[in-house]
Order: C-alpha cells, then structure tokens, then sequence
C-alpha cells in the first residue's frame, strides 16, 4: 500500500515534481484559456464568430476581417487570488494580487473598394494576448499524528539501488535519515519515537503563458473571410515550495524540525499555427470555424532543492542542497473551434463558442530522455475535453453593457482525484465607443476546488479564487 500512495504522489504533486518533469508540465501549458481585450474578457471570450476585435487573431484569424478601420489597442489587468487550505482539519487562508499587461494589438486594413463580388480588402494585424496567469498562493499547517514526509526518504532509500540527490540524498546528507547495519535498513527517529509533529507546507507560482500573434486575413465580398494567423508562444513559470515540521512538545527524540525547499524556474517558446472561416450567410447571422495546430515549446527548466536540520544533538544545523538544469520540448493538443453569433446592429449580439481538446494527445520529449512512462500517464490520466463559451453585449448608445460565461472542461479521467469539476468563469463590463476612440472596463471571476498532495497519501483540499479586473484603451483612425 505504500509503494501505491508513494506512486500516486509522484503522478499528482509530489516532494519529487520540482526536480523530473512529468505529466503535470504538459497540462500546465496545456489547460489555457482565451486571451484578449477587456471586451472579449467581459463576453465570456466568445469572439470565434463575431470578429473585429484583437481576440479574433487568438481564436479564429478569419475575424480579423471585419475591422473596416485601422486600429490599436491595449489592455492592462489587476489580478486578485487567493486559497483556503484544509489540512488534517486545520485550514488556512492565502492571498495575493498584481498589476500585469495582458494585450495589444495592431491592425492595419487595406480596402479594394470592390463594389460587386470578390476580395474587397485584405487586413494585417500583429498582437500579444496573455493565455493564462499562473499567480497562486497556498498555505497550511497542522498537527500530524500519524506519519511524516520522512517516511518517503527512507522509503525510497530503502527501495531505490542509488540516492535520489534530489530528495533522499538531501535527508541523507543532513543526517534526517540513518542506516541500520544490523537491519540493513535505512530508518529515522519518527520510527522510533512516532509523530505529532507540526508540518507547514507554503506554495507559491507566479508567471504568465503569452502569446504573440502574426495574422491576415481576407474579406470575400462582405460574406466570407478566412484568415491565418503564425503564433509565437512564450512561457515562463517560477514555483516554489518550502515543507516544514517542527516538534515543539519534543514528541520525537533527537529531532527537532527540518525544512525541505524546492525552487523551480523555467522558460519555454514555441510556435502554433491558426486558419479559420467566418461565413455571414445572413446579416443578422454568423458562423465561424478555426483549427489550431499543437504547440510544441522548447523549454530549459532550473531546479534547486535544499534541506536544513536541526537534530537536537548538539551539532547544530545541517544543510546541505543540490541543482540541477534539464532541457525539454512539451507539444500541446490540438485545439478546435466551432462558433456562432447573433448580431442585431442597434440593439447587441449574442455569440456561442465551443471548442474541442483532446489532453491525451500532449507529449514530452527531450534528446536525452525518451519520457515513456510521462506520456503513457498523460494517456491514462487525462482525457478530451470541451470547452463552452456564451457572450451577450447589449448597446445604448455609445454605451455598452456585457456578460458572459465561460466553462473549461475538466481533464482529468474519472477516477482521478481532481476529476469531476469544471472550471467556470462568470464576467461582465461596460464600455464606450465613438468613431475614433473606445474605453472598456470589465472583469472575470472563477472558482475551483482542487486537491493537493503533500506526500504519500496526504492531501490538503483547495479551495481556490481568481479575480481579474481589465481596462482597454483603443484608438482609430
């Protein structure tokens, strides 16, 4: 049983996830959402069929056609998040915020003048829209009185032919785990004098998956437009997380806390593909359609782990750490997207969005590992999954009042621990509009539950919110 929970561990989040890239990066860059103007953001981001807005180069290019004007924009955002952590029945509360820039766009269009059929104009647009924001803060503490995240260091050393220096070698080295040459056994003071120690566990990521978009499209006699945009992806990604227990009462002899910290730090670029079809068989009507081909990123991660004793022996602190860099390549799935709009001039719009991702189809790869058993588990532990987005913007005036709703399929398979729930994001904003200038205020706010694991079987229940509050500035001429 205890091979089965150190296992599930190392799948999900475990002491050792800093340090072997697995299954989690893949659907870290994987699982995004839309990026794009305040507009796009307060409409649930259900711009696949209505088009002229900088959104369209990251959902279907072939909006990119409707712009009749040239046009610039951009958006900033203050994000707000936050968990509450239930840990062995003791909860905790975590929080923090930014100030962040998340778009801009360019379009530049070239009208033919072209009264009667055929292409009447061409557009040009460059851009940048943030994807996803990896902000998080957890905290928790509690008294454990049934096991440690020791016992998973001498688990391993007892189990594995060579030191993992990453995780049992550190325990080693800072004399957290012992050798009974008798036994022939690796051992720990915990064996000897049981638990009740107090564990903390902080976790904190920050970074930003973003987009650079390079698109064009062409208006086909004001009832077609197909358009293509070259994406240019960047992430970076920085976590880190700092495992305490501490024996205040002095439960454990010869034992008084160590601290384990893993710090990773990575980079990655990579470049997609996009075409799409937008069709207005109706004035009032419009259907669209877009592909997105898989993303492979290049990515060079950096990892640091360290551990400090304090054995209550008299010697003092033990330290001891160890680093390590290890360059990789992470293609994500396919993405496909099927959408349609209602567009009534004077009074608003209505626009649905569906899109399809199968997260079984995500890979690693790297020259220097052949990552088999990584990519079976991402077939096994993950699944397809649809995404549903609904926008409504109703106009008065130069005035306009949005909503929308967005909802990420889960994907995770069934029977996975963090199976079952969607992500759903509930927005809305108002805006301003004349001929040469418009201002856009909206926000976003979604709620997930999530379970983390510590170690072994021990797991923490999230609670988790994310808040975006967005401005766009854009000017015509």
């Amino acid at each position: 049983m205890k091979s089965i929970a150190l296992i599930t561990s190392i799948l999900i989040l475990s002491f050792l996830g800093l340090s072997a890239q697995n299954e989690q990066d893949a659907l870290r860059y994987s699982y995004v959402q839309t990026g794009g103007t305040t507009r796009s953001l307060s409409m649930g981001g259900a711009f696949g069929a209505v088009g002229g807005d900088f959104a369209s180069l990251a959902i279907n290019p072939a909006g990119l056609g409707i712009f009749r004007k040239g046009e610039f924009a951009f958006t900033t955002d203050f994000n707000s998040f936050g968990s509450n952590a239930s840990y062995l029945g003791s909860g905790m509360k975590a929080n923090g915020d930014k100030l962040s820039f998340s778009h801009f766009g360019f379009v530049v269009p070239l009208s033919f003048n072209r009264e009667n059929s055929g292409i009447k104009g061409i557009n040009f647009a460059v851009g940048y829209n943030k994807l996803k924001d990896y902000g998080q803060k957890i905290n928790m503490k509690a008294v454990n009185g049934t096991n440690s995240l020791v016992d998973e260091f001498v688990y391993t050393a007892n189990t594995n032919s060579e030191w993992d220096p990453f995780s049992d070698g550190l325990a080693w080295e800072t004399y957290l785990i012992d050798y009974d040459s008798l036994a022939g056994a690796y051992y720990s003071d915990f064996d000897v004098s049981g638990y009740g120690q107090t564990q903390r566990r902080s976790v904190t990521s920050r970074g930003v998956l973003g987009e650079f978009d390079f698109s064009v499209s062409a208006n086909l006699s004001d009832k077609l437009f197909l358009g293509a945009t070259m994406g240019v992806q960047k992430a970076n990604y920085y976590e880190r997380w700092i495992h305490t227990e501490t024996d205040p009462d002095d439960i454990i002899n010869y034992f008084e806390q160590f601290s384990f910290t893993n710090t990773l730090s990575t980079q990655g670029t990579g470049v997609n593909f996009k075409l799409g079809i937008l069709a207005k068989p109706l004035e009032f009507l419009r259907i669209g359609a877009s592909i997105q081909t898989p993303t492979t990123l290049e990515f060079s991660d950096d990892f640091l782990s360290s551990m400090e004793t304090d054995l209550d022996d008299g010697q003092g602190a033990h330290k001891y750490e160890a680093s390590g860099k290890f360059d990789y390549d992470v293609t994500t799935p396919l993405r496909a997207n099927a959408s349609v709009a209602f567009i009534y001039k004077q009074l608003g719009l209505i626009s649905v969005d569906y899109e399809y991702v199968d997260y079984t189809a995500a890979r690693l790869n790297s020259s220097d590992y052949d990552f088999f058993d990584e990519n079976e588990a991402i077939g096994e532990r993950f699944k397809p999954a649809s995404n549903l987005r609904v926008g409504a913007e109703i106009h008065l005036s130069k005035y306009y009042l949005r909503g929308g709703f967005a909802s990420y399929g889960n994907p995770y398979a069934d029977g996975e621990p963090n199976a079952g729930n969607n992500l759903n994001i509930l927005s809305g904003g108002i805006g301003y509009r004349d001929n040469n200038f418009y201002l856009d205020f909206g926000l976003a706010h979604s709620a997930w539950g999530q379970e983390y694991f510590l170690y072994g079987s021990n797991s923490a229940s999230l609670e988790n919110q994310y808040t975006r509050f967005s401005t766009t500035v854009g000017f015509r001429f």
